[in-house]
């Protein structure tokens, strides 16, 4: 009588399938994250591309670009803004709300013809200027996710990872703060005043990092300070992609001034690998990289491309980039 033989798997062949199964996993792994990644990328771009729009149609109503914030006078032997008594912030990120489907939202907070009152601020204080003090109704409109304000890339406690743009501190664009009680005064710049062309001038950029020492800030789109960073604007461009405190190392940052104080003002930063994206102001939204040709000696004064995407009458030739 013949023996039926053993149709099973050996201990070896098992170990070769689960093996190559393993191997499989490892080179479809990056390829999927990848492709999760460039939709992410995608996502963000259009929310930019939305943003954009949304500052084209603030314009063609009042002539002008949102103005950066509305702040209170600068108290005696003081800066504007440290030791304040009040700060009034209708920022940039309010009023644009009926712009981006958000109607109902800007009534509610009655932007523009109200103020928010917040006792003594200091850059010191790990808390954020805006809803510390608000009633909690108000907090919780203030807090309100608004996904057009949010890269799918970013992760942590941010409510907006986009920041308006200030231009270079030496050819700083109007679209500044105005000062309330005065806030219809015309600080917001115009495509008319964008001399370089608007094609060449950053209106906007990515905001999607907490930097110390805001770390617990948990900044909302409603804040003078979006994102975290101090006014959550761009003042000037120097230096590109190096840890923003010395110490710790960031995702994909273009930054500017490198000291600590300067660079937890405002920086440009993404999640994104290589880059960030930016907004001109004619509203198309290109990728910067991070190796951007800029000064090395983190100089204000230069004639280098990153800077010069800054300052809007600079009268420097931009080029491809």
């Amino acid at each position: 009588m013949r023996r039926s033989k053993n149709s099973g798997f050996t201990l070896i062949e098992l170990l070769v399938v689960i093996a190559i199964i393993a191997i499989l996993i490892a080179l479809l792994l990056p390829a999927v994250q990848q492709a999760r990644e460039a939709a992410r990328r995608s996502q963000c771009k259009n929310n930019m591309k939305q943003l954009g729009i949304a500052m084209h149609n603030y314009h063609d109503v009042f002539q002008m670009f949102p103005i950066a914030s509305s702040v209170a006078p600068p108290v005696a032997d003081g800066p504007r803004n440290r030791n304040m008594d009040k700060v009034h912030a209708w920022p940039w990120g309010m009023r644009i709300l009926p712009y981006i489907d958000q109607a109902p939202l800007y009534n509610q907070l009655d932007v523009g013809s109200s103020s928010i009152t917040i006792p003594t601020a200091d850059l010191s204080v790990t808390t954020d200027f805006l809803t510390a003090q608000t009633p909690g109704s108000i907090e919780s409109l203030l807090t309100t996710t608004i996904p057009v304000y949010l890269c799918p890339s970013a992760t942590g406690k941010n409510v907006n990872h986009y920041q308006h743009n200030l231009g270079t501190m030496m050819y700083a664009m109007t679209s500044r703060f105005a000062v309330y009680p005065n806030t219809d005064n015309p600080l917001g710049i115009s495509t008319a005043d964008v001399l370089d062309g608007t094609s060449n001038t950053i209106l906007m950029g990515e905001k999607a990092l907490m930097e110390a020492p805001f770390v617990s800030i948990g900044a909302t789109w409603a804040s003078h300070r979006p994102a975290g960073s101090r006014i959550g604007i761009v003042h000037h461009t120097s230096a590109i992609n190096t840890p923003f405190d010395g110490t710790r190392d960031a995702a994909n940052n273009i930054y500017i001034e490198n000291t600590p104080l300067d660079v937890t003002r405002a920086v440009i930063a993404s999640a994104h690998t290589g880059g960030a994206h930016v907004l001109m102001a004619d509203g198309a939204v290109r990728f910067v990289s991070e190796n951007i040709q800029d000064d090395p000696s983190r100089s204000l004064i230069g004639n280098f491309l990153y800077s010069n995407l800054f300052q809007l009458e600079d009268g420097n030739t931009v080029g491809e980039f």
